[in-house]
Protein backbone atom coordinates (compact mmCIF):
# COMPACT_ATOMS: atom_id res chain seq x y z
CA UNK A 1 0.00 0.00 0.00
CA UNK A 2 1.32 3.30 -0.97
CA UNK A 3 0.69 6.77 0.84
CA UNK A 4 0.03 9.47 -1.25
CA UNK A 5 0.44 12.43 0.71
CA UNK A 6 1.97 15.70 0.26
CA UNK A 7 4.53 17.40 2.42
CA UNK A 8 2.84 20.19 3.46
CA UNK A 9 -0.47 18.00 4.06
CA UNK A 10 2.22 15.60 6.14
CA UNK A 11 3.91 18.49 7.98
CA UNK A 12 0.56 20.20 8.63
CA UNK A 13 -0.78 17.04 10.23
CA UNK A 14 2.08 16.79 12.19
CA UNK A 15 2.21 20.50 13.79
CA UNK A 16 -1.45 20.14 14.78
CA UNK A 17 -1.25 16.95 16.63
CA UNK A 18 1.50 17.71 17.74
CA UNK A 19 0.54 21.39 19.65
CA UNK A 20 -2.90 19.59 20.50
CA UNK A 21 -0.69 16.47 21.82
CA UNK A 22 1.67 19.45 23.68
CA UNK A 23 -1.31 21.33 25.32
CA UNK A 24 -3.23 17.13 26.64
CA UNK A 25 0.49 16.67 28.40
CA UNK A 26 0.45 19.80 30.34
CA UNK A 27 -2.88 19.47 31.25
CA UNK A 28 -2.21 15.91 32.46
CA UNK A 29 1.00 17.37 34.43
CA UNK A 30 -0.66 20.12 35.79
CA UNK A 31 -3.16 17.50 37.30
CA UNK A 32 -0.62 15.90 38.59
CA UNK A 33 1.91 18.55 39.69
CA UNK A 34 0.01 21.50 39.91
CA UNK A 35 1.63 25.03 39.22
CA UNK A 36 5.12 22.98 38.60
CA UNK A 37 4.22 22.18 35.86
CA UNK A 38 5.69 24.25 32.73
CA UNK A 39 4.19 24.18 28.95
CA UNK A 40 7.77 23.73 27.81
CA UNK A 41 8.30 20.55 30.00
CA UNK A 42 5.17 19.24 27.66
CA UNK A 43 6.62 19.61 24.58
CA UNK A 44 9.02 16.36 24.00
CA UNK A 45 6.07 14.40 24.82
CA UNK A 46 3.85 16.12 22.64
CA UNK A 47 6.03 15.74 19.62
CA UNK A 48 6.79 11.99 20.55
CA UNK A 49 2.67 11.48 20.84
CA UNK A 50 2.61 13.41 17.08
CA UNK A 51 5.30 10.77 15.26
CA UNK A 52 3.77 7.80 16.83
CA UNK A 53 0.40 9.06 16.04
CA UNK A 54 1.62 9.47 12.38
CA UNK A 55 2.72 5.89 12.39
CA UNK A 56 -1.13 4.89 12.82
CA UNK A 57 -1.18 4.88 8.87
CA UNK A 58 0.92 2.50 8.00
CA UNK A 59 1.47 0.23 11.60
CA UNK A 60 -1.36 -2.16 13.41
CA UNK A 61 -3.71 -0.44 15.72
CA UNK A 62 -2.02 -2.74 18.77
CA UNK A 63 1.26 -1.72 17.85
CA UNK A 64 0.62 1.75 17.45
CA UNK A 65 -1.09 1.45 21.67
CA UNK A 66 1.90 -0.11 22.61
CA UNK A 67 4.49 1.70 21.29
CA UNK A 68 1.66 4.95 22.18
CA UNK A 69 2.44 4.17 26.01
CA UNK A 70 5.88 3.03 26.09
CA UNK A 71 7.07 6.28 24.27
CA UNK A 72 4.67 8.53 26.24
CA UNK A 73 5.80 6.92 29.71
CA UNK A 74 9.84 7.33 28.52
CA UNK A 75 8.84 10.89 27.35
CA UNK A 76 7.43 12.12 30.33
CA UNK A 77 9.93 10.14 32.66
CA UNK A 78 12.43 12.40 30.66
CA UNK A 79 10.43 15.34 30.39
CA UNK A 80 9.79 15.89 34.19
CA UNK A 81 12.27 13.84 36.06
CA UNK A 82 10.02 11.95 38.51
CA UNK A 83 9.38 8.69 40.16
CA UNK A 84 7.98 5.93 38.47
CA UNK A 85 4.42 6.24 40.31
CA UNK A 86 3.95 9.76 38.79
CA UNK A 87 5.16 9.48 35.93
CA UNK A 88 2.57 6.54 35.52
CA UNK A 89 0.08 8.58 36.58
CA UNK A 90 0.92 11.51 34.09
CA UNK A 91 0.94 9.17 31.03
CA UNK A 92 -2.36 7.39 31.73
CA UNK A 93 -3.98 10.89 32.26
CA UNK A 94 -2.80 11.95 28.68
CA UNK A 95 -3.18 8.68 27.33
CA UNK A 96 -7.17 9.11 27.93
CA UNK A 97 -7.28 12.75 27.29
CA UNK A 98 -5.29 11.81 24.23
CA UNK A 99 -8.19 9.34 23.17
CA UNK A 100 -10.99 11.29 24.20
CA UNK A 101 -10.05 13.95 22.06
CA UNK A 102 -9.09 11.86 19.27
CA UNK A 103 -12.92 10.19 19.64
CA UNK A 104 -14.16 13.69 19.42
CA UNK A 105 -12.56 15.07 17.21
CA UNK A 106 -13.16 12.07 14.86
CA UNK A 107 -17.29 12.22 15.84
CA UNK A 108 -17.26 16.08 14.60
CA UNK A 109 -15.53 14.57 11.25
CA UNK A 110 -17.78 11.95 10.83
CA UNK A 111 -20.93 14.42 11.53
CA UNK A 112 -19.61 17.13 8.90
CA UNK A 113 -19.20 14.49 6.14
CA UNK A 114 -22.89 13.26 6.73
CA UNK A 115 -24.45 16.82 6.62
CA UNK A 116 -26.38 17.85 4.17
CA UNK A 117 -25.43 20.12 1.82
Amino acid sequence: MLLQLSVVGLLGGFLLIAVLSTLLANTAAYYVLGDDAELRQAVPPGVAMALVGLSAAVLPTAAVIAIALVVDFAMVYLAYGLNKRGTALITAIHYTLTILAALGINSVLAIYQTAPV
